[in-house]
């Protein structure tokens, strides 16, 4: 099966910080204090090989979703039911949502499935086909990214804004609350990147912070690398710059190692291998541990639970940890 990769529409330069979220007000509206704990500590084994499709965002050798395989596949292993990973085998492009469109209605008429969890492309246009697939008795749980639907069973994910927030607080602190500060935005309309970048700016707010750019690199290292290269030229007192991924991060940090630059705090977002090896080597100074593992094996938890028991959870489920990782976090282990 084929499934391709959407991560935005263009390169977009300038963003506004004060940009909202597409999604609805009902689908952003339950915060993670509302959701009790058993949520997170209750786990059971299914009682047959429920047939559940996985469906990723990327290909399993992009860092997280590489994480996200693994974490389903174990979860799969220590739960007892039958999951289908369905990942790409292209990289990046724009027409992902069309395929993951395809691909959900073939799962309908082709697949004899009970589940399907799934890393939206795009939090609007995909939502047709996946209460198609409601309505024909497959329930669906939404990973990483929301789906502006009502009907899907939750959406599992990381509290992107908090997890923002933190890293925005955690620079302030570093700079001793006074600073010049660019961020690097991921995807122009991607949910996750809003959240961030909201989060972000949030935090920053919290110390007397001047944010001089906040330009989309659209998740890319090259990407990142050039507009840190075109900033670092244009502005002489960069203090920091926050990333909203890892991937990002180490582009910026390349930028400043190439123009000799004086030093600057560099931020990423993931807490994946490239990340953390990054931290370890000083390329950047820290990073936001996003879970992904965990995140797989909640949903795949959560499915079981309704296939078994019928169980019905609250609209959004997030993980409540944003624990921000720097070189200390290395020393205390």
């Amino acid at each position: 099966m084929l499934c391709l990769l959407n991560f935005g529409c263009n390169n977009q330069a300038k963003i506004s910080e004060n940009s909202e979220p597409s999604l609805s007000k009902k689908q952003l509206s339950s915060p993670v204090s509302q959701v009790s704990d058993e949520i997170f500590q209750t786990e059971i084994k299914a009682s047959k090989p429920w047939k559940i499709a996985y469906i990723l965002k990327t290909t399993p050798q992009e860092p997280y979703w590489k994480d996200v395989q693994e974490g389903a596949e174990k979860a799969a292993q220590n739960f007892n039911v039958d999951i289908s990973i369905i990942n790409s085998e292209k990289p990046q492009t724009t027409e992902f949502v069309e395929d993951q469109i395809i691909l959900v209605a073939n799962l309908i008429e082709t697949e004899e499935i009970d589940g399907i969890i799934i890393g939206s492309s795009d939090s609007i246009r995909l939502v047709p086909a996946i209460e198609k697939a409601i309505n024909s008795g497959i329930p669906v749980i939404a990973m990483d990214t929301p789906l502006n639907s009502d009907r899907i069973l939750t959406f599992v994910g990381f509290d992107n804004f908090a997890a923002g927030k933190s890293m925005g607080e955690w620079v302030v602190k570093k700079l001793g609350g006074k600073g010049t500060v660019a961020i690097l935005d991921g995807a122009p309309n991607h949910d996750n990147a809003i959240q961030r970048r909201l989060g972000f700016t949030a935090g920053l707010k919290t110390g007397d912070m001047k944010i001089i750019a906040i330009e989309s690199a659209n998740w890319e290292q090259s990407k990142a690398q050039e507009i840190t290269t075109n900033l670092l030229k244009k502005f002489d007192n960069i203090d920091a710059i926050i990333a909203a991924n890892d991937s990002m991060a180490l582009g910026a940090s390349q930028a400043v190692e190439n123009s000799q630059y004086p030093p600057v705090i560099i931020t990423g977002f993931d807490g994946l291998e490239n990340g953390l090896q990054a931290i370890k080597q000083g390329k950047i100074t820290a990073t936001i541990n996003q879970a992904p593992k965990q995140q797989a094996r909640l949903a795949i938890q959560l499915m079981i639970r309704h296939l078994e028991n019928g169980e019905t959870f609250p609209n959004i489920i997030l993980l409540p940890n944003t624990e921000v990782i720097t070189s200390e976090s290395f020393e205390e282990k």
